[in-house]
């Protein structure tokens, strides 16, 4: 009977060996081979192995990651020049010739006209760019005509085509539309993704034709809608008789002010994006929240600028409840970034007045965004005598703050000391500085011994921290404005 124990005891020594040794050998293999088998199995097969364990997730995540510049064997680059070999068609005889290979990504750069809609009829995901300008009015980009598998389209500084639309086939996973200097109208626009019904995902960034988008929320799968810089757009009107039923959950606007704007009244936004390039006119201050931020209850990332932080300061004003009411409603509130195009006293009792009437008690996260060009605007102003800093409770959970486009000035300086007083749990706080290469407090003028004592015992036990380059964490909506 020991021995029958004993000999059982033994085999699960050895089967848990060589499960052991197994593991070693998989660590000890080179990530070009272990990159190898993963790239030769189908991609289901290839993400449920990645899952098995930390090793194969560790290379697949280095497979998605890989850099494109790199010599990768399932990663080729050609250069297509005009008269040249190969010819477009040519060229794909070639890809196909390679069998059973699996390609990963295929960069394609054009230099020739002479190549037709037809050669892309089998891509997934496309993207096409025009980097000859002066060559726009001769590039037009056929929509209808594009491969009916494509599932994310890319387009940036040609023209959309306004014809073939008529009996054109639907591009059933189509999700992702990204245009981006794109010469486009509004109906050709409605045509485009009316013809996309698994579309989630559309950014329209520098279109100058378009000018009535309020029809594009009536897309009944559409989950994100990017506008930023399309000039024409002046206004955004969509009444709940005529949408009564909402799928957007995100909705980034970077541009001029857009009056009337009524977002749908049945919309249930998790992240919100709004960056004016001019302020809101105080008279209807009150109507644009109204129709804007009416349902903030499920917000759980918000971006605004300093032109909305100030309209916030006019319906918030000693008597004005009213204004209270209608921006005090963050519950669910973790990220706030501010994008402030100045920063003098005025701005920070703007941040001030939204961070004690706006209650946000689950935020953890906020970014503020420094501008990079300083106004020729005196820094003081009619608010730079009292600036009444909101109480420590409405900070109680916030962990991270980071701020880009730091210098020493005072208002920035008293913006860093307020975050460090009032926020009691807040465990780092990033300087993002690209001209400061070290924070002398002494150098600091104009601050009381006691600041100056807080700023050098943050420095000391890690909590302020100076960075020369902008590094993790970001923003949600930091892409909104990358090329902006």
């Amino acid at each position: 009977m020991a021995l029958d124990s004993d000999g059982g005891a033994s085999a699960k020594r050895l089967c848990a060996d060589e499960e052991g040794n197994q593991g070693d050998r998989i660590s000890e293999m080179l990530d070009d081979l272990k990159l190898k088998i993963l790239t030769h199995l189908p991609l289901k097969s290839a993400i449920r192995t990645a899952m098995l364990s930390k090793e194969w997730s560790r290379v697949w995540k280095l497979h998605l990651n890989q850099d494109g510049g790199s010599a990768h064997p399932m990663i080729l680059h050609h250069d297509l020049v005009a008269r040249t070999y190969p010819s477009p068609e040519q060229l794909l005889e070639l890809l196909e010739q390679q069998g059973g290979r699996r390609l990963h990504s295929f960069s394609l750069i054009v230099q020739t006209s002479l190549m037709s809609t037809s050669c892309f009829n089998r891509c997934l995901e496309l993207h096409v760019e025009l980097r000859n300008y002066s060559a726009q009015c001769r590039i037009v980009f056929h929509f209808p005509m594009s491969s009916r598998i494509l599932a994310r389209l890319s387009l940036r500084g040609i023209s959309v085509s306004q014809i073939h639309y008529k009996s054109a086939q639907d591009f059933s996973n189509l999700e992702v539309i990204r245009l981006y200097e794109v010469g486009i109208v509004d109906y050709v626009l409605m045509k485009m993704v009316s013809l996309c019904p698994a579309l989630r995902t559309l950014d329209l960034c520098y279109c100058k034709d378009l000018s009535d988008l309020g029809r594009i929320f009536h897309c009944r799968n559409l989950r994100t809608l990017t506008v930023a810089e399309c000039p024409r757009v002046r206004e955004l009107g969509i009444w709940t008789f005529y949408q009564p039923v909402c799928s957007i959950r995100s909705f980034r606007y970077r541009g001029s002010f857009l009056w009337p704007f009524y977002l749908p009244r049945v919309a249930v936004l998790s992240d919100l994006c709004i960056c004016y390039n001019v302020a809101i006119p105080v008279d209807v201050s009150g109507q644009w929240f109204d129709n804007t931020l009416f349902n903030t209850a499920e917000l759980t990332v918000l971006t605004i600028c300093n032109n909305v932080l100030q309209a916030v300061s006019s319906l918030t004003d000693a008597g004005v409840h009213a204004g209270l009411a209608k921006v005090a409603n963050f519950q669910k509130l973790k990220e706030l970034q501010l994008i402030m195009f100045e920063m003098k006293s005025l701005n920070l009792a703007g941040i001030y007045a939204f961070l004690k009437n706006c209650q946000c008690p689950i935020l953890e996260s906020l970014f503020v965004q420094l501008p990079t060009e300083k106004s020729n605007m005196p820094v003081v102003d009619a608010h730079n005598d009292v600036i009444e800093e909101p109480p420590e409770d409405v900070l109680e959970n916030l962990k991270v703050v980071k701020i880009m486009n730091f210098s020493c000035d005072l208002i920035a300086v008293q913006l860093v000391l307020f975050f460090l007083r009032k926020a009691n749990s807040l465990r780092e706080l990033l300087l993002v500085a690209p001209n400061i290469n070290q924070l002398n407090v002494s150098d600091i003028p104009d601050i009381q011994q006691a600041d100056r004592l807080l700023l050098n015992e943050a420095l000391a036990n890690g909590k302020l921290v100076l960075k020369p380059d902008n590094t993790t964490p970001y923003p949600l909506h930091s892409e909104v404005f990358a090329e902006l």
